[in-house]
C-alpha cells in the first residue's frame, strides 16, 4: 500500500509541476527534471543472486538568489523521503527499499525578474550482493526501468536554464553503469523536451560465495537564471535604435539626391 501511495504522490507532484509550467510557459523560464529508476534486479547465470538492502537516503535542496535555502535529509527505513521548497525552486527525493527504486524531482520557475532558482536531489540505496550455490566466476545481470521527463524552457528574459541527471550503480566501489546527462540552454525563448522510458541492463562478472557491496545513486538538478534589463538600459537601447534609424534615413536621402 505504501509503494502505491508513493507512486501516486510522485505522479501528482509531476502533474502539478507540468500544469504550472504549461499555464505559464509563455511568460516564464521553467526547468523540470523528473527521474525514477525502479525494479532494480540482480540475476546470476548460475546459483542465486541474493541482494540485501542495508541503507537508504534521500536529500532535497532548494535555493534562490535572495539567500533563501531549504535542505532536507532522510535516512528512514524502509522509505527515505525528503522535500524542499523556496520561492522559484522545489526538490523531492526518495529511496524505496521494497521496490528497489530511487526517485528525484527538481523544479525551477522564474517570472519577469532578475532572479535565480536552483534545486537538486540525491537518492541512494546501499546493500550487499552474494551469489549463493556456486563457486568461481559468475555472470550477473543488473537490470531495471528508468523513466525520465525533462522540460527546459526560457522566456524573453532567460539567461540560462539547465537540467542535469546523474545515475550510477557501483559494485565494490567501481561504477558499472552510469548516466551523465546535461541539457543547457543559454539565451531567451528556447526549449528542450526529453521524455523516455527504457529498460537498463548491464552484465558483470563476480565471484560466487563472496559478499559484494552495492551502491545505487541518483542525482537530479534544475537551474534557472533570468535577467530583466534595468530601466536605464532600456532607455539607452531605445535611444540607440532611434539614433541608428536617423542615420539610416540621412544616408537614404543622400543616396536619393
Amino acid at each position: 500500500m505504501r509503494v502505491k501511495s508513493l507512486k501516486v504522490c510522485v505522479r501528482l507532484l509531476v502533474f502539478g509541476l507540468l500544469l504550472a509550467a504549461s499555464s505559464t510557459a509563455y511568460a516564464d523560464t521553467v526547468v523540470i527534471t523528473s527521474v525514477t529508476v525502479s525494479n532494480l534486479q540482480f540475476t546470476s547465470a548460475t546459483g542465486t543472486a541474493v541482494f540485501t538492502v542495508t541503507g537508504a537516503s534521500a536529500r532535497a535542496n532548494a535555493s534562490n538568489n535572495f539567500g533563501q535555502t531549504e535542505d532536507e535529509v532522510s535516512n528512514t527505513l524502509p522509505f527515505a523521503e525528503a522535500g524542499a521548497s523556496v520561492p522559484f525552486a522545489t526538490a523531492f527525493a526518495s529511496a524505496n527499499l521494497p521496490s528497489n527504486s530511487v526517485t528525484g524531482i527538481t523544479f525551477a520557475m522564474l517570472g519577469a525578474c532578475s532572479c535565480t532558482g536552483a534545486s537538486f536531489s540525491i537518492s541512494t540505496l546501499t546493500g550487499t550482493l552474494v551469489i549463493t550455490g556456486t563457486q568461481g566466476n559468475v555472470d550477473v545481470t543488473i537490470s531495471g526501468l528508468i523513466e525520465m521527463l525533462r522540460d527546459v524552457d526560457t522566456d524573453q528574459f532567460g539567461v540560462l536554464a539547465e537540467s542535469e541527471v546523474l545515475f550510477d550503480i557501483f559494485v565494490n566501489g567501481v561504477s558499472v553503469f552510469q548516466i551523465d546527462s546535461l541539457i543547457p540552454l543559454s539565451g531567451p525563448n528556447l526549449r528542450a523536451l526529453v521524455e523516455a522510458s527504457d529498460q537498463i541492463s548491464r552484465t558483470i562478472t563476480l565471484q560466487g560465495g563472496v559478499e559484494n557491496t552495492i551502491n545505487v545513486r541518483l542525482s537530479t538538478r534544475a537551474l534557472a537564471v533570468n535577467e530583466v534589463p534595468e530601466p536605464a538600459t532600456v532607455v539607452l537601447l531605445v535611444s540607440g535604435l532611434g539614433f541608428m534609424t536617423g542615420v539610416l534615413k540621412k544616408r537614404r536621402r543622400k543616396a536619393d539626391q
